[in-house]
């Protein structure tokens, strides 16, 4: 009986739209996932607030970097700027008649005083809890002005494209480690990821593969070289280049440990598909059974995951950027961290936060998370997420072959995420 082999699927082209710059991925889905087209391009300092600027530029630009990156296909998915999105979470009393979409959408609208209507809600229960001694809903909500999403829309059909799929890019950074939280099991785990990025952080904290908690603030990058800039008497793109330089000198700065495919392991899904070609199976094996297959490879493998870089201890030192003392900014983005952890605490019950996972382009600063995870005191490390797709740590379609790539989570989340517009 012949063997069935599995067609070569394309995901849709990803798009991370962030403060300072735009990126973009492409891969290859399957049993072995690879990078089919990367590209980046920054975001003029000049554009970087001014939404009617940015988008002609992207307009200008996008067109070209597609055609020139070899992305194939029609269909696009997008993290949209994470200042066009409110995520937050709201508790809504239960009830036999109440539907709960409809009541987070009347919330978010009075909240944010807009009209009915005009608001793309997305909303799910995340926990039971009382509230004035009533029994209540906990939900996890996302909101975004239909103007916005729209706008959106109109971008990509512009240049002859159809958005399949918006997610805040808090969701797409916990996607981007689905594949790692795939055991019953996992759910026990609770881990904090955070996004280090110019325009801000994103924070996201999840149950396994399951989001819980998403939260968007507004201290990063961008906040650090105005200190520097402040502080040593020089311009904004002074202080940044300082601080880039200053972190590709830094010796500790972890490199890739992205997988190697050269003698592969003969895996569960291996062995299961030529049982099944001898019993006379032909055609593609059902999504469940796959799954199981991996996650009993990976309990027999016993090996860290690639895309979990080696941890990240904690320093007591000051932390000093471009020869500028930057604690209280520290202080501030670790009191926001807190926050979040001692609201997860006391949803669930007490239930500690196991891990912090840091990504983002910020996240390079060694000085940096290490100063958030002795604040925060919890098991820290660097996320990876490329390292999913690569050949070798110094594949050539990596972004920066050799080197980590902890800024592309949110386009990696978005290569396997829900396509539902």
């Amino acid at each position: 009986m012949a063997f069935s082999v599995l067609p070569t699927q394309l995901s849709p082209i990803a798009i991370d739209i962030g403060t300072s710059s735009l990126k973009v991925l492409q891969v290859v889905l399957g049993d072995t996932p690879s990078i089919h087209a990367t590209a980046e391009i920054e975001i003029p300092d000049t554009i970087r607030f001014d939404s009617e600027h940015r988008y002609s530029f992207f307009e200008q630009e996008l067109p070209g970097l597609f055609k020139t990156n070899g992305f194939k296909g029609k269909r696009v998915v997008c993290s949209p700027l994470a200042s066009q999105i409110l995520m937050q979470p709201i508790q809504i009393e239960r009830g036999e008649s109440v539907n709960q979409s409809e009541v987070v959408t009347a919330q978010l609208e009075a909240q944010l005083e807009r009209m009915p209507g005009s608001l793309v809600v997305r909303s799910h229960s995340i926990a039971e809890t009382l509230k004035d001694g009533r029994s209540a809903t906990e939900m996890l909500c996302w909101a975004m002005a239909h103007e916005d999403a729209m706008r959106h829309v109109s971008l990509f059909k512009g240049m002859k494209l159809k958005l399949v799929g918006i997610h805040p890019q808090a969701r797409a950074i916990v996607g981007a480690f689905d594949h790692l939280n795939r055991r019953t099991s996992d759910s026990e785990t609770c881990t904090m990821y955070v996004d280090l990025g110019w325009g801000g952080m994103k924070i996201a904290i999840a149950h396994g593969s399951t989001m819980i908690f998403g939260k968007q603030v507004q201290i990063g990058g961008r906040q650090l070289d105005g200190l520097i800039a402040e502080r040593s008497g020089t311009d904004l793109f002074t202080a940044r280049m300082r601080r880039i330089s200053e972190s590709r000198q830094d010796e500790t700065a972890p490199t890739s440990t992205a997988r190697e495919r050269v003698s592969p392991p003969v895996d569960g899904l291996a062995m299961l598909r030529a049982g099944l070609s001898r019993d006379g199976f032909e055609g593609e094996i059902p999504e469940p059974i796959r799954e199981s297959a991996a996650v009993a490879t990976d309990r027999r493998s016993g090996v860290q995951p690639a895309e979990l870089v080696a941890g990240i201890s904690p320093s007591d030192r000051s932390m000093v950027s471009a020869g500028v003392d930057c604690s209280e900014l520290l202080e501030s983005m670790s009191d926001e961290l807190s926050l979040c952890m001692r609201y997860h605490s006391a949803v669930f019950s007490g239930r500690r936060v196991d891990r912090l996972i840091f990504l983002g382009g910020e996240s390079r600063s060694t000085s940096l998370c290490r100063g958030l995870a002795r604040a925060l005191n919890i098991s820290a490390q660097l996320g990876d997420p490329m390292a999913r797709y690569a050949s070798g740590p110094n594949d050539s379609m990596l972004p920066e072959p050799g080197h980590v790539s902890p800024a592309w989570a949110v386009a990696c989340g978005l290569c396997t995420a829900p396509v539902d517009l």
